[in-house]
């Protein structure tokens, strides 16, 4: 999206949240696992603040996932994840 919308007035930023306690998916909002909504929304807010011209948002608790592949550890990350399934 954003090379397609280069030469426009468009800006595009990229979000990659982790799980967000909300109630787009029932059991979400009670969830330990996920992250509460309002500290999400915090957090990507004072992200905005300190650098406006972002093209990627990622919230702390989403790194280990979002730069697994680039440590190495995607296999190990995807396996943590996929283990009880």
């Amino acid at each position: 999206m954003r090379h397609q919308l280069k030469d426009t007035h468009v800006e595009v930023i990229e979000r990659a949240p982790p799980g967000v306690q909300t109630d787009l998916m029932p059991g979400q909002t009670d969830n330990p696992q996920m992250m509460p909504l309002d500290e999400y929304i915090a957090e990507v807010m004072g992200l905005l603040r300190q650098e406006p011209a972002l093209e990627e948002i990622c919230v702390e608790r989403v790194k280990f996932l979002r730069e697994a592949e680039q440590r190495g550890a995607f296999a190990q990350v995807f396996g943590m994840l996929n283990e009880a399934h």
